[in-house]
């Protein structure tokens, strides 16, 4: 009969992020967005949530001119269509918090 072994699994487990480690990812994440992706056309913000164990990037982009068939089919007026697309996210990743035991 074969030994049972634990093992570390990435989809699962974790634990709360502290305060402390929230704002110092936070911080180094926007500084980071900021140095490499902060002149890219059409960017217009990165939003950085914390949930339990789980840390959530976002990017918020200027959206395309709509043609007139797609403001026509949602009954919506161009200024409404770009408001709605500035405000709904590109969700970039969802980081996991692990306290490492050493």
């Amino acid at each position: 009969m074969p030994k049972k072994v634990w093992i570390f699994c990435p989809q699962s487990g974790g634990e709360k992020i502290p305060p402390k480690i929230q704002t110092e990812v936070k911080q180094r994440l926007l500084a980071y967005a900021q140095e490499k992706y902060g002149e890219i056309k059409g960017l217009i913000r990165i939003d950085v949530r914390f949930k339990g164990h789980f840390c959530y990037i976002d990017a918020y982009d200027e959206p395309p001119e709509p043609d007139e068939e797609s403001l026509s089919y949602f009954g919506i007026t161009r200024e409404e269509f770009i408001e709605k697309q500035r405000n709904t996210p590109s969700q970039l990743c969802r980081l996991r918090y692990f306290q490492l035991a050493g």
